[in-house]
């Protein structure tokens, strides 16, 4: 038997009431954090860094679109764009934030820590 799995998004283990889809978990991944997001219209999430895990993140537009906000909210942040042709990557320090546009933005997110073996947080088990 070969080494593969497969899923359909919507029967991946979810969170959040199904906001967060769990990739890594669904598909028994570990050498990597992979998770998908269903970010509902003009949604913004929380911000939050990765500076205490060390862990870079890309973000990827699966279907509609919005922008991954850098920089702390009160003080100029950047808006980069997120939609299916255009992919975001953000380093460990940096504060971020999701905002979907009207249609909504579902999300995939692939993380990982650069030089370490990945270690997938508690939530995410």
């Amino acid at each position: 038997m070969g080494d593969y799995s497969t899923s359909r998004i919507d029967d991946l283990p979810q969170l959040w009431d199904g906001f967060g889809k769990l990739v890594r978990k669904g598909l028994g991944i570990e050498a990597f954090g992979a998770n998908i997001m269903d970010l509902p219209a003009d949604y913004t999430t929380r911000s939050h860094d990765e500076s205490g895990s060390g862990q870079e993140e890309l973000y990827i537009a699966l279907r509609g679109a919005g922008w991954v906000l850098i920089g702390p909210e009160d003080d100029g942040e950047q808006a980069l764009t997120l939609d299916p042709e255009t992919m975001v990557r953000v380093g460990p320090g940096e504060r971020r934030r999701l905002r979907s546009a009207a249609n909504g933005c579902r999300v995939l997110i692939v993380g990982g820590t650069p030089g370490q073996a990945y270690a997938p947080e508690e939530w995410s088990s």
